[in-house]
């Protein structure tokens, strides 16, 4: 099944208070919506320090944000390291499927478990 697939189908499966169309429109306006036949993301840039519920509520976002946080996600994650890194990047946000908990790993430590 191709990315986009994947992660629209993840998204109807879990209530996150947002339709699938307003989460995109949103990130397409304010943050970065990546589609291939490999990958589909929808993150936005954030600040790190930020407590956790201002990462994972569809709205703010920092202008010269160090972190992005990924609302969804499908596919072979190697092109949003790549374009991450290329724009100064250095922290992904994400929650898994039904998990309160916000995770924030550095970029550095994704590259290394990608090779």
């Amino acid at each position: 099944m191709i990315p986009y697939l994947t992660a629209f189908q993840e998204y109807q499966k879990h209530d996150r208070g947002e339709s699938w169309t307003d989460a995109l429109d949103f990130h397409l306006q304010r943050g970065a919506v990546i589609s291939t036949p490999e990958l589909f993301v929808m993150a936005r840039p954030v600040r790190r320090e930020w407590e956790d519920d201002l990462h994972t509520m569809l709205g703010p976002v920092a202008k010269a944000g160090d972190c992005w946080h990924v609302w969804v996600g499908a596919g072979n994650l190697h092109e949003l390291l790549d374009l991450a890194r290329r724009h100064g990047v250095q922290w992904l946000t994400y929650q898994r499927h039904g998990q309160d908990r916000l995770r924030c790993v550095p970029l550095v430590h994704l590259f290394k478990r990608a090779r």
